[in-house]
């Protein structure tokens, strides 16, 4: 084998002996990535994965779990914590009927809550980005939705989301309730 052949070999085992490496690291890129549905506050939410898709108990998205960063509340704790927080914003992602008590069932709304249902939120985050830095609590009827707003928020920069779990279906009377 002359000088030049072997040149070219040793050029194409270095370009293959790249891409291999390239190939795997990529492939323990995506086995390390860990995946959970999008949140939707149903068990689910804490079943892990190894692979993208679709989740088979909500047929939600599956997202990289290192993206879900909110924290969650209970209806029990949330009229404490809303008197020692006065700037808190209570954000109810239920439907207008919802909120406004038109729905069957009527469940309870929170006093000085803004509505934006979670259908509309992507559309209108422009709206409330001047809330990025505020504290916000966000709820529905039953956790669902507003687990996915929570993820939604927290996506688009907002920094301090928590979700009230089990919504407003559950909660207690309280002096929050209008």
């Amino acid at each position: 084998m002359n000088y030049f052949s072997r040149c070219l070999l040793l050029i194409a085992l270095v370009i293959f002996d790249k891409n291999l490496s390239a190939q795997t690291s990529q492939q323990a890129t995506a086995h390390a990535i860990l995946w959970v549905c999008l949140p939707c506050g149903q068990a689910c939410d804490s079943t892990i994965s190894d692979t993208p898709g679709i989740c088979t108990a909500c047929h939600m998205r599956m997202v990289n779990k290192s993206t879900v960063y909110f924290k969650t509340i209970s209806p029990a704790e949330i009229s404490r914590y809303v008197k020692h927080h006065r700037d808190v914003v209570l954000l109810d992602v239920r439907t207008k009927e919802e909120f406004e008590g038109k729905a069957d069932p009527n469940y309870p709304t929170l006093k000085n809550a803004i509505n934006i249902p979670v259908q509309e939120l992507e559309r209108r985050l422009d709206n409330i980005a001047y809330l990025k830095k505020r504290k916000i609590i966000v709820y529905c009827s039953r956790s669902h939705r507003s687990a996915v707003a929570c993820y939604i928020l927290t996506q688009n920069g907002f920094k301090n989301v928590t979700n009230m779990s089990g919504g407003v279906s559950v909660i207690t009377p309280n002096e929050l309730i209008k």
